[in-house]
C-alpha cells in the first residue's frame, strides 16, 4: 500500500509541477510579411504565361493524387527557389520523408532563400533545444504554434494537457506550402513516410492540389497572419535556453539521418539531374480557375469565432444535383441529418466516401462513426467505404514502388458540388476539425478541375474499391463490394472494433 501512496503523491507532485510550468516570454518580433516574388526565375515564367493566357484575376491548379508526383512536386518547387518558403504543417515527421524536405528547405535556406516554417506543437518532434540551435541559421525559422510549456517530458506534457485542457486542446492543422510567392501546396498530406507512399504498415490516398495565380496573394496572407499572431511561438530569441548541439552539429545528424535513408528516398531522387523537363511540363498540366484560400483564425476574435465551415457555405451555391465528399473521418455535428434530408427531398444526390474499419488508421474513430451507418443511410445518401487493399491503381498512387504497405487508408478531404465547384484542403468532417482544431484549403470554381475530381473520387468508389453501405429488407447493414456482400463490417485480420 505505501508503495501505491508514493507513486500517487509523485504523480500528483508532477502534475502540481507541470500544471505550473510556462513557456519564456514570448519575444517581440516585428511584423514579418511574405517577401514579393522573383523575376525570371523558371516558376516566375510559368506564373507570368499563366497570367497572359487566362488573366490576373485567375488561377491555375494541378491535382496531386499520385504520392510520388506529391513529393516530385515539393522538391521541384523547393530546389528551384530563390527568395522565399513558407511552410505550415500540422505533423513533421523525423523519417525518411520527412528528413529529405527538412534537408531540401535546409539547403534552400543555405543559399539564401528565406525558410520560415510554422509546426504545430503536437505534430513535431524536435525537442527545445534543437529547435533554438536550428534557428541559428540566419535563413531559417521555425515556429511552434501553441506549444506545451513541458513539451520537452513526455509525462509533463502528457501532465499539462490534463491540467491545461481548454488551452492546449486547439490544434492546426494547416497544411501549406508557398514557394517564392508564386507557388501553393494545400491539400491533405501532412510530411511523413504513409502520406508519400514510403509507409510499411500503411500508406495514405491523399489530395493535394498545387495552384499558381491570383490565388497565391490570399494565401501568402493567411500564412502571414498565423505566423506574426501569438499563437505562433518563435524558438529564434528564447532566452536562457543554448542548445547542446550547435547548427553545424545538427546539420551533420540530419546528413547522416539522410544517408541511412538513402534506399527508401531513392525512389524521389534517382534519375533526376535537374528540374527544366518538369517545368516545361507544368504549365500545359494547369488547369484554369477562380479561387479562395479559407482558413479558421489562429484563436478565436473577442470570443467570437468564423469557422472554415461557415466561409465556406457562405461562399459556396447550394448544390442543385449532385454532392460528393471524401473525408477519412465521417462524425457528423449539427444540423447534418436533417440538411440531407432537405438536399435527398429536393433530388440532390449525396454520397459520402470515409475509411472502412479495415482501412481506418484510428479505429477509435470507427467505435463512434458506426453508430451513424444507419441514420445516414435512412437521411436519404449513399455512403461507401475505402477497401483496405484496393485494386492496383489506387495502390499504385498511394504506395511508391517498390514500397508496399500492409494496408491503404483514405486521408482525402475534400468534396464537390455540382461538378463545378471543390474544396481542396486539412478539413475533416468531424467535430474536431470543425468545431476545435484550426483548419485551412482552396475552395475552387472550375468546372474542369471539378469534373477531374470526381472522375478520381467516382474510381474510389467503385466495389472493387470500396464498399457500399446499404440497408437490407429487414433493415439491417450489409456491405457490397465487387465479389461478395457481408453483413458484418469488414475488418483487417487480427482487428476488432
Amino acid at each position: 500500500m505505501r508503495q501505491y501512496r508514493h507513486l500517487l503523491l509523485g504523480l500528483l507532485f508532477a502534475f502540481w509541477f507541470s500544471g505550473c510550468a510556462t513557456l519564456p516570454p514570448r519575444p517581440e518580433t516585428a511584423h514579418e510579411p511574405a517577401l514579393p516574388p522573383p523575376a525570371a526565375t523558371p516558376l516566375a515564367e510559368v506564373s507570368q504565361q499563366f497570367i497572359e493566357d487566362h488573366g490576373e484575376t485567375s488561377s491555375g491548379f494541378r491535382l496531386l493524387l499520385d504520392a510520388r508526383q506529391a513529393m516530385l512536386d515539393r522538391l521541384a518547387l523547393i530546389d528551384k527557389a530563390e527568395r522565399s518558403l513558407d511552410i505550415q504543417i500540422f505533423i513533421w515527421d523525423g523519417d525518411a520523408a520527412g528528413t529529405l524536405l527538412f534537408h531540401r528547405a535546409l539547403q534552400a535556406a543555405d543559399r539564401g532563400v528565406r525558410v520560415r516554417i510554422i509546426a504545430d506543437d503536437m505534430g513535431i518532434t524536435a525537442g527545445n533545444r534543437d529547435l533554438v540551435a536550428m534557428n541559428t541559421h540566419p535563413n531559417l525559422e521555425i515556429r511552434v504554434f501553441n506549444p506545451n510549456p513541458s513539451r520537452d517530458s513526455t509525462l509533463g506534457s502528457m501532465l499539462e494537457m490534463l491540467g491545461s485542457f481548454k488551452e492546449l486542446n486547439r490544434r492546426m492543422h494547416n497544411k501549406l506550402m508557398i514557394v517564392d510567392n508564386l507557388a501553393v501546396i494545400a491539400g491533405g498530406r501532412n510530411i511523413g513516410n504513409q502520406y508519400f507512399g514510403l509507409g510499411k504498415k500503411y500508406n495514405f490516398f491523399d489530395i493535394d492540389v498545387l495552384a499558381l495565380g491570383a490565388v497565391v496573394s490570399e494565401a501568402s496572407m493567411a500564412f502571414d497572419h498565423y505566423w506574426n499572431h501569438n499563437a505562433a511561438y518563435p524558438f529564434s530569441k528564447w532566452t536562457g535556453l543554448l542548445p547542446d548541439n550547435t547548427l553545424e552539429e545538427v546539420e551533420q545528424e540530419i546528413l547522416t539521418k539522410l544517408a541511412s535513408y538513402s534506399e527508401e528516398i531513392a525512389v524521389f531522387t534517382e534519375k533526376i539531374s535537374d528540374w527544366s523537363a518538369w517545368y516545361d511540363e507544368l504549365g500545359a498540366s494547369l488547369i484554369p480557375g477562380e479561387a479562395h484560400f479559407l482558413q479558421d483564425d489562429p484563436v478565436p476574435i473577442d470570443g467570437r469565432e468564423y469557422r472554415l465551415v461557415d466561409m465556406i457555405s457562405y461562399l459556396t451555391d447550394p448544390a442543385t444535383d449532385e454532392f460528393l465528399l471524401s473525408t477519412p473521418y465521417l462524425l457528423p455535428v449539427g444540423t447534418f441529418f436533417e440538411d440531407i434530408e432537405a438536399a435527398h427531398a429536393k433530388g440532390i444526390r449525396i454520397r459520402f466516401l470515409t475509411n472502412s474499419m479495415a482501412s481506418t488508421n484510428h479505429t477509435v474513430v470507427n467505435s463512434h462513426y458506426k453508430k451513424y451507418r444507419a441514420p445516414i443511410l435512412e437521411a436519404g445518401a449513399e455512403l461507401h467505404e475505402l477497401n483496405y487493399q484496393p485494386d492496383p491503381l489506387i495502390r499504385d498512387r498511394a504506395d511508391v514502388a517498390p514500397h508496399r504497405a500492409g494496408f491503404i487508408s483514405l486521408h482525402a478531404k475534400v468534396f464537390v458540388v455540382d461538378r463545378r465547384v471543390c474544396f481542396i484542403g486539412s478539413l475533416n468532417f468531424d467535430p474536431r476539425a470543425l468545431v476545435i482544431n484550426t483548419e485551412n484549403g482552396l475552395l475552387i470554381e472550375s468546372s474542369e478541375l471539378a469534373e477531374q475530381l470526381t472522375e478520381k473520387l467516382e474510381i474510389l468508389l467503385l466495389p472493387e474499391n470500396s464498399w457500399q453501405v446499404a440497408m437490407d429488407e429487414n433493415g439491417g447493414l450489409q456491405w457490397i463490394s465487387a465479389d461478395k456482400t457481408v453483413t458484418r463490417q469488414p475488418a483487417r485480420c487480427g482487428q476488432t472494433g
